[in-house]
């Protein structure tokens, strides 16, 4: 029960997972969604954490996974089979599945939504601040939502979506380190389920125009990637150092009961390379962490 407090309180701070409630589904949009499934997200990823804590897996499997945990009802609106009940079982995924680790389960996908589409901008700015610890500086105050005065804007691409919203100089410089991290997530909807076409309005008032999803991105440093795969392996091949350090300032920031300080960097940093050397095991960044000066004299 303790273990579990732990996982409880820790993924909430770290995920937001709060982030769940703070949106409200569009019933026009989703009108067979049920709304008692945000509980059952935010367990997935609890249950989820708690599993490779118990059975001290690779933290890498936080990015991408060949399991997840599911009950009945999250399974059925996944389109998954396995669980017959409402309790919560380690199901094995096929790559048709479409998931594996946190970047794919409905509770961060629905919480970065509008409740009526995705929202690439959330999407990229909760995996930079809390898979890479690196969050950007916050929106100048008169910065406006992802829409305009534009005619049909909510028509165009997303891609020239995004494009607009730049073309405020105050918005651009920031806008081309967040815009190409949120792009892969395209294929997932606002409540976190797989698409290949989007609607969006046509010409004529109340006509809907299906569209192909381009989940095309270049990243910082030209790295071009498509999709929510092609993200994960870039996560695992070029980002694993980055990984690593936020999850350690993540878990001490949690141990300490405060943000890091400076003068925490050199321990963050070697217990970021231990971290990663021991094969990124939770249960000895915690013993670490104990063992840490910065927490016996806390």
């Amino acid at each position: 029960s303790r273990s579990w407090n732990f996982v409880e309180r820790f993924t909430n701070q770290w995920l937001d997972l709060s982030g769940i409630d703070r949106v409200a589904i569009n019933p026009e949009f989703y009108p067979n969604f049920d709304d008692r499934l945000k509980s059952d997200m935010r367990l997935e990823t609890q249950h989820f954490f708690a599993e490779i804590l118990k059975q001290d897996l690779s933290a890498l499997n936080l990015i991408d996974s060949d399991f997840t945990m599911l009950n009945r009802s999250l399974a059925k609106h996944y389109g998954i089979e396995g669980p017959r009940g409402s309790r919560f079982e380690r199901v094995a995924l096929k790559p048709e599945d479409h998931r594996g680790g946190l970047l794919t389960q409905g509770s961060i996908l629905l919480a970065n939504s509008t409740g009526e589409d995705s929202h690439p901008i959330r999407r990229a700015v909760w995996l930079l601040e809390r898979l890479l610890d690196d969050p950007p500086p916050p929106p100048p105050p008169d910065v406006p939502e992802l829409k305009t005065d534009q005619p049909d804007f909510a028509a165009l691409p997303l891609k020239r979506q995004l494009e607009i919203h730049r073309t405020k100089s105050s918005c651009k410089s920031c806008h081309l380190g967040i815009d190409p991290w949120g792009v892969p997530f395209e294929n997932f909807d606002a409540v976190g389920l797989w698409r290949t076409e989007v609607s969006k309005p046509g010409a004529k008032k109340g006509r809907k125009v299906k569209t192909t999803v381009d989940a095309t991105s270049v990243l910082p440093g030209g790295h071009q990637i498509s999709g929510i795969d092609a993200l994960k392996k870039h996560l695992l091949t070029r980002d694993r150092a980055r990984f690593s350090r936020a999850v350690v300032t993540k878990v001490m920031a949690y141990g300490l009961g405060r943000s890091p300080e400076l003068s925490d960097i050199d321990t963050i940093d070697r217990l970021a390379k231990q971290f990663a050397d021991k094969g990124y095991r939770l249960s000895d960044l915690i013993v670490a962490i104990v063992q840490s000066d910065e927490f016996r004299s806390k």
